[in-house]
This record gives structure tokens, C-alpha cells and sequence, in this order.
């Protein structure tokens, strides 16, 4: 495989920006490819999009990786996924002292059907955890995914075996590649949500307002924070962290607060009775209700109807 036989421009781009498209890589449907960045040199440092995603692991050196319009350091250790349409680029620095080497894994969402990998617990994981992320309708919405700092043992032998067994294409090494894949984005997802700083894209501040949108029109029903992150397709810990982050409300403080302020508008401006607004306003039992109402507003129901 050389340059030009992988090459293509998107027309609809800037001319410096190359192409790839699934068959670029991926040999016989494999819908699979991994390579070191040593052996495809010509492009560290060009500006590059692709049909497909790809997951970086920093096998050694440094580079500044352009993501955009956004420019940020990486490091030996660090891993990131690129998801398909984002046009970036490596640049090297040598000021680490090492030489800038990569495992590039790229796969394609059909890479992951259920009915090929034969396991349906499989589907519950991409429900109900960040993987959606890989694999957006809606490219804006795509959270930041990168995770630094990473010892060898946590990600390299992962792509090590990986890339062992796509050289090498003895038999099922497809589905132990697959299997590996897994393990790696579980671990991925697992350290993204432990990270301490969450890094506020527009992709995520979208996220939080559609879902508070949502909560304002369905503040009265029976909605839990894991109904709430799954709209979001967001692992609920996940949810919380960037939904604080942005609201500076807890979800369940920011829900309290807008079944109180209905109850204070129903209180104010009618005269159905308070149990009655209790159940309107979302609430299952008059006592949690009154003792919300208190904690918000400093009065019983009966003292800010009053008031």
C-alpha cells in the first residue's frame, strides 16, 4: 500500500486536507486496521480525515495534536479517539528527547455488530456507556475522548496484542482483535469518567442543555438521572460530572428545584389543593415534598401560600 493508492481529497474541503475512506485500509471486509505511525511516515503531520474511527496510543515521543480549530500537547502514555469527519494532525516535537511513535487502531461501527460478535451483552454496553460517542449522528455532539498519562501496561500491551495479531492473521485473529478492541474501550470509557477535570466542548454544553430542556418539560413525571443519561447516550457518573459542571447543580438538585418552582407557582396562583400539587409537580409522597418545599424556600406550603 503507498500513498497514492490510499490518497483520496474530499472535494467538498480544503485541498490540504486528505480523505480516507474505509477501503483505505481495511482489506477483504475486514472493517479492522492497525499500523504504527513509523510505518506510514508520510502523513505525521498532515492534516488528515476519515470515514472510520481511530484510537492513538503515544508508544513514545511527544506531538501537538490539532483537533480543529484546537491545539493541545500529547505525550507518551496518552490515548485518543478521533472520531470520523474530525479533520486533525500530529505535529512531532522533539523536545521530549524521544522519537514520535504511534499504534493507529481503526475500525468501522459494522466492526462491532452484535450478530458478528455473537455476545449480547454486548449491545447493553453500547446503550448504556459512552460508546455511542464513537459513533454519533451528530458529529458537534461528540464529547472530548482523551485520556493521558497512561502506563504501558494500562494501554500498550492492549495495542500491542492487537497489532501482533493483525500482522501476523492466524486463525480467528479477527475475533480475538475484536475481543481486545472491547476490553480497550471499556478501559477507555472506565478512565474517562475517573477523570477529575471535565473539559466543557460544545459538544458536551449541547448535551446538558438538550437534557435540561427535557427536565423542564418532563420535570412531573417519574424521571431518574439514568433516564436522563440515556437520552444523552452518556454513562450516568458521566452524565452528573459535566451536567454539575456546566449547571453547577447537582441533576436531582437542579430537578427539585423546578418541580419547587411550579409547586410555588400553583401555590401562588391557584387554589388546588397541596396535596394535589405534590402529585402534579412530580412528587410520589406528600411527605418528600413538603420537606423539599422547606429545604428550598425556607417555608411549609402552607406558609408561602399564606405569605
Amino acid at each position: 500500500m503507498n500513498r497514492d493508492d490510499i490518497l483520496s481529497l474530499d472535494q467538498e474541503m480544503d485541498a490540504n486536507v486528505a480523505y480516507f475512506d474505509n477501503n483505505s485500509f481495511f482489506e477483504n471486509d475486514s472493517q479492522v486496521y492497525i499500523q504504527l505511525s513509523t510505518e506510514f511516515p508520510d502523513f505525521v503531520g498532515v492534516a488528515h480525515k476519515h470515514e472510520f474511527v481511530e484510537i492513538v496510543y503515544i508508544l513514545s515521543g511527544s506531538a501537538i495534536h490539532t483537533v480543529g480549530e484546537k491545539r493541545y500537547r500529547v505525550n507518551c502514555g496518552d490515548v485518543m479517539v478521533i472520531n470520523s469527519g474530525i479533520p486533525h494532525k500530529f505535529t512531532s516535537v522533539g523536545d521530549s528527547g524521544e522519537k514520535f511513535v504511534t499504534y493507529d487502531l481503526m475500525f468501522s461501527p459494522e466492526f462491532f455488530e452484535a450478530s458478528a460478535i455473537g455476545m449480547g451483552d454486548f449491545e447493553s454496553l453500547k446503550n448504556s456507556f459512552l460508546f455511542y460517542s464513537l459513533f454519533p449522528s451528530d458529529e458537534s455532539s461528540q464529547p472530548e475522548m482523551h485520556v493521558t498519562g497512561g502506563r504501558f501496561s494500562d494501554y500498550g500491551e492492549i495495542f500491542s496484542r492487537i497489532y501482533q495479531e493483525y500482522q501476523r492473521k492466524e486463525r480467528g485473529y479477527i475475533q480475538l482483535i475484536r475481543a481486545y478492541i472491547i476490553s480497550l474501550i471499556i478501559k477507555f470509557f472506565r478512565d474517562v469518567e475517573r477523570m477529575d477535570s471535565v473539559h466543557l466542548s460544545s459538544g458536551k454544553l449541547k448535551t446538558v442543555y438538550s437534557a435540561v430542556a427535557y427536565m423542564q418539560e418532563n420535570f412531573n413525571t417519574k424521571l431518574s438521572v439514568d433516564d436522563i443519561a440515556s437520552r444523552a447516550f452518556l454513562a450516568p457518573d458521566y452524565f452528573r460530572k459535566i451536567f454539575k459542571k456546566v449547571t453547577g447543580h447537582s441533576v436531582t438538585a437542579y430537578m427539585q428545584s423546578l418541580r419547587i418552582d411550579e409547586a410555588c407557582r400553583l401555590l401562588s396562583t391557584t387554589d388546588t389543593p397541596i396535596k394535589d400539587i405534590c402529585f402534579l409537580v412530580g412528587y410520589n409522597d406528600v411527605t418528600t415534598f413538603y420537606q423539599s418545599f422547606k429545604k428550598i424556600t425556607g417555608k411549609t406550603p402552607n406558609e408561602y401560600r399564606k405569605s
